[in-house]
């Protein structure tokens, strides 16, 4: 059955702008979900509903007559999810896709990250709630969405590498393919799953922006800005791990001290799972990979 109508909650973040024209240019009927106090102006074509967040029944009656849901709020607000989750079920959307989007947490050793904690609990929050209504016609299914690092936030953020600055930190030599995708590519790929409901219900999928190692993107990046003034600095991701669990047991509420490191770990780190060139499900959802002149130009963006 196909789905025409969309629910969006958290459309004015770094992924849901894209995530909502990515809607609208596949021609999806789409509705936003807002805070009361949201003052955001979008196009006349989306429909607008303010919520708390807080309140399942403000949310249960958002979400009536929408066929998906997704979600691009913060997973950490775990209590706002899960709330947000409950009223779709009984609002009977057909499909949810939560804010899982980040690295692979089928991988064992990624999901051991103390870092993952908050996205582990709702994944298996939807699972079960899905599993319980699974035996009613046209119950509520499910898609998680891994894409491992996101290619252009991490460059704003100087989280993959500081364009502008010219510095970057190489972990375990550099030499480890991993992937990274854009915002733009995780909104296709998302859309896509909503095109092959069948296809996607109730399992994983994961997007490959492209493969590169850091290397590789220090060579791409010297080649747009130049070769002089880099400043890049060895780093082991063995250390960053042990480091991190460290300041995670001394001060747990500093996710600074310790949040940053693991995700380090997650993307880059031996076994962690952070490279999907050999599986992945681009194929399926419509997903064209980056070729090297794309990446040069999101690097010289940014120069």
């Amino acid at each position: 059955m196909a789905i025409k109508k969309v629910a969006l909650a958290g459309a004015t973040g770094a992924l849901g702008a894209p995530m909502l024209q990515a809607l609208l240019d596949a021609e999806f009927d789409v509705t936003v979900l807002t805070r009361p106090t949201s003052t955001h102006s979008f196009p006349s074509n989306v429909q607008v509903k303010k919520v708390e967040y807080h309140d399942f029944e403000s949310l249960k009656t958002a979400l009536a007559g929408q066929e998906a849901l997704i979600s691009t709020i913060t997973t950490s607000a775990i209590d706002q999810q899960k709330l947000l989750i409950d009223a779709a079920i009984a609002a009977n959307v057909q499909r949810i896709i939560p804010s899982e989007f980040g690295c692979d947490l089928e991988n064992p050793k990624a999901r051991e990250l103390p870092v993952y904690v908050d996205k582990i609990e709702l994944e298996q929050y939807i699972q079960s709630k899905c599993r319980q209504q699974s035996n009613d016609e046209g119950g509520t299914t499910y898609t998680f969405v891994f894409n491992n690092a996101f290619f252009d936030w991490g460059l704003d953020a100087k989280f993959l590498l500081d364009v502008a600055g010219r510095e970057m930190e190489i972990y375990d030599g550099g030499n480890r393919p991993f992937t990274t995708t854009t915002l733009a590519q995780v909104a296709s790929g998302t859309v896509g799953v909503l095109q092959r409901l069948e296809q996607t219900a109730n399992r994983s999928v994961r997007l490959h922006g492209t493969g590169l190692t850091q290397k590789r993107l220090l060579e791409i990046a010297k080649r747009v800005v130049g070769t002089e003034g880099w400043e890049v600095t060895e780093s082991n991701c063995e250390t960053i791990l042990k480091e991190s669990y460290a300041n995670f047991e001394k001060e747990p509420a500093n996710w600074l001290g310790w949040g940053i490191g693991f995700l380090k770990v997650a993307i880059y780190g031996e076994g962690f799972g952070g490279d999907f060139r050999e599986k992945n499900d681009n194929a399926l959802l419509g997903v064209t990979e980056l070729d090297e002149k794309a990446v040069e130009e999101l690097i010289r963006a940014r120069a």
